[in-house]
């Protein structure tokens, strides 16, 4: 199944009695218990691990250049409802928003039938799923995931390397010559470049998601088109919108876990020298908004 040009232009556009208390019972003395737990630390690093998932050969994204949404196939009040809730949080993270009439680098589809949605749209528009540039996106086999998946969210990401200082392209195009990247940044710890991310793509199969409330699945949307989410983890020990789908109850939004890492994948430098260097980066800067949340007093050594 393919998408024509016109099909992708119309997706774009379209009672107990009370009792006498009972005799309270003597006090018993009860051995010292050790409650053993995670530390800020701890937990900041597991939530990034699991959460996180960069390229091969590429370090964590995050869009430095404005974004523009467009949702398809949704009803217009909660079609308008998602993209407000996507712009609202990028512009709580420092990120602009497109003016109307943008040129959409943000697609969400809802869609009857996600797989064949899906696969239509990887097959009618293969550019944007696989561009001519190394280390762009998560790979084939991620690919056929998200198109054959039965899950019912589903997204990619393109992710581009660009001059940290310029922002301008630093990756080579098949077919032209590398580009010459100067930096004024000469360091081991440092790179001269980061990685903007440059497109979203997510189909939301309805009936699937049929049952959640909708400011959870606006949430849910909204957390993995602002950030790169590995849609394999098992976040089922973990506080966060990604559980919506396999353990619901309680949950009506980003938790202050989301909210906390997103900021701090905004905070963080995006020039570290690799992939673990830029992750431990997003880690402190949680585990720093953690202790601030909690009241707890902000470790200062080194890593």
């Amino acid at each position: 199944m393919s998408l024509s040009g016109a099909l992708l232009a119309a997706l774009l556009a379209s009672g107990v009695q009370a009792q006498d208390p009972a005799p309270t019972p003597p006090p018993v003395d009860l051995e010292d218990i050790t409650v053993e737990g995670r530390s800020t630390r701890q937990a900041a690093q597991q939530f990034v691990q699991r959460v996180a998932a960069a390229p091969a050969g590429a370090r964590l994204g995050r869009w430095n250049t404005p974004i523009c949404v467009s949702v398809a196939n949704m009803k217009a009040p909660y079609g308008q409802m998602l993209a407000d809730r996507i712009g609202d949080i990028a512009t709580e993270l420092g990120v602009s928003v497109g003016a109307p009439g943008c040129t959409p680098n943000v697609l969400v589809i809802a869609a009857d039938d996600g797989p064949a949605v899906a696969s239509a749209l990887v097959e009618g528009w293969r550019r944007r799923f696989r561009p001519p540039i190394d280390n762009t996106n998560m790979g084939l086999a991620a690919l056929e995931r998200f198109k054959t998946s039965d899950a019912p969210v589903r997204w990619w990401h393109i992710s581009l390397p660009v001059s940290a200082d310029t922002g301008q392209l630093a990756a080579r195009v098949a077919g032209e010559d590398p580009p010459s990247i100067g930096s004024r940044t000469v360091s081991r710890m440092r790179s001269p470049l980061r990685y903007d991310l440059r497109s979203a793509t997510v189909v939301i199969d309805m009936a699937k998601a049929n049952g959640v409330m909708l400011p959870a699945l606006l949430d849910y949307a909204a957390m993995v088109v602002l950030a790169q989410v590995d849609p394999r983890s098992d976040y089922s020990d973990q506080p966060t919108i990604l559980n919506l789908f396999n353990a619901p109850e309680g949950i009506t939004g980003m938790t202050d876990w989301d909210l906390a890492y997103l900021h701090a994948l905004y905070e963080a430098e995006p020039d570290r020298a690799s992939a673990r260097a830029q992750e431990a980066a997003v880690s402190d800067r949680l585990e720093a908004r953690r202790r601030r949340s909690a009241g707890e007093p902000e470790e200062s050594q080194p890593r």
